[in-house]
């Protein structure tokens, strides 16, 4: 009962406030950083359009370099939590390239949608002006919609494939799905559609991509449904995967061990998966 309260409130001051900025939660704690794991990485700061400073790592494998992953991450806590599910890539000798947006761990300023989207599309900027090869960009939950959205309308030449990991379709669509899990908010569905401006929602960037996507999520995410990535798979043109994970919860598919060895394989291109016609979706157990 606490629970449904709980939801109710916050669900409430989300819609009568139409604010997006109540989508994330950033903190400052240091959770862990890359010398625990024995990795180089460099503290790397740069600024937003609006000259907000913000932090980065850009973490370095042991050997030689394959080739670079850009992260936008997710909406909790900061990037010294969210880089831990990639050193499994980097111990397969890709560097990572993870950044904050304002108002996260060392990032400056006070975290709002707009200001989120120029943060990551100063990060691709910034990378570009230090990394002359072609690079992933991939995106995570929230994330995935500030990445398609910081892609939108500049040059991407230098992105050779992007991954949409857990991300929801529309901001008003995943407030209306949550509202549907409880009896109490069930009967006011419709008001996200009136009270948040769809202007950023991912299901409207995705046709004009322009590069091959995976979009990647767990059977068993209870946060974000995997409707989402089925209904952005959809809209989007090919070349497209689409891989849904069996008993993995959000933002957790590639801890599955064969669709880590699969999405090797997709940074490799090693199965044609970038040729103009391809479509195709995977099932992992």
């Amino acid at each position: 009962m606490q629970y449904s309260k709980t939801l109710l409130s916050l669900l409430l001051a989300l819609i009568f406030q139409g604010c997006t900025s109540l989508f994330f939660y950033p903190d400052d704690i240091t959770y862990q950083t890359p010398e625990f794991y024995e990795l180089k990485y460099d503290d790397v700061y740069f600024n937003s359009k609006d000259q907000t400073a913000l932090h980065a790592w850009y973490i370095h494998p042991r050997e030689e370099a394959k080739g670079l992953v850009f992260v936008a991450h997710g909406n909790a806590q900061n990037l010294s939590s969210h880089f831990t599910s990639w050193v499994w890539l980097i111990e397969e000798g890709y560097e990572v390239f993870i950044f904050d947006y304002r108002g996260y761990g060392r990032s400056k300023g006070e975290i709002e949608l707009e200001g989120s989207i120029e943060d990551t599309r100063s990060a691709l900027s910034y990378l570009e002006s230090v990394y002359a090869k072609e690079y992933f960009a991939c995106g995570q939950s929230i994330g995935g919609t500030l990445l398609l959205n910081a892609m939108n309308g500049r040059d991407n030449s230098k992105i050779k494939a992007v991954i949409i990991d857990s991300t929801f379709k529309g901001f008003s669509d995943i407030v209306n799905e949550k509202m549907d899990m409880s009896w109490m908010t069930w009967p006011f569905q419709w008001i996200p559609y009136l009270s948040l401006s769809s202007d950023f929602d991912a299901k409207y960037r995705v046709k004009d991509i322009g590069k091959p996507v995976l979009y990647l999520h767990g059977s068993s995410d209870m946060i974000i449904s995997p409707n989402n990535s089925w209904q952005l798979f959809e809209l989007s043109a090919m070349p497209k995967e689409f891989w849904i994970v069996k008993e993995k919860g959000h933002i957790q598919s590639l801890e599955n061990e064969q669709v880590r060895q699969d999405f090797l394989g997709f940074l490799e291109d090693a199965k044609g998966f970038y040729d103009g016609n391809y479509s195709r979706m995977r099932i992992y157990e």
